[in-house]
């Protein structure tokens, strides 16, 4: 019997606080350990944070930017 393994899905909130740790000074590893994910997961979220192309569960994937 086989079982389809889920994905973690993770809030807005909860991906820009665990980069703001890294961008704080926080080892990745030693974050990822704490909150319990994935290296990996932290690594690409700090990546796409920087691009401004962080988003992900609970956040509308794209946002409209108004500027003045």
């Amino acid at each position: 019997m086989t079982h389809k393994q889920l994905r973690a899905q993770y809030t807005q909130e909860f991906k820009m606080e665990a980069v703001r740790q890294v961008r704080a000074g926080q080892a990745i590893a030693v974050v990822a350990k704490v909150l319990g994910i994935p290296k990996a997961s932290l690594g690409n979220w700090v990546r796409q944070s920087a691009k401004g192309d962080l988003s992900g569960a609970g956040a509308d994937d794209k946002v409209a930017r108004v500027s003045p």
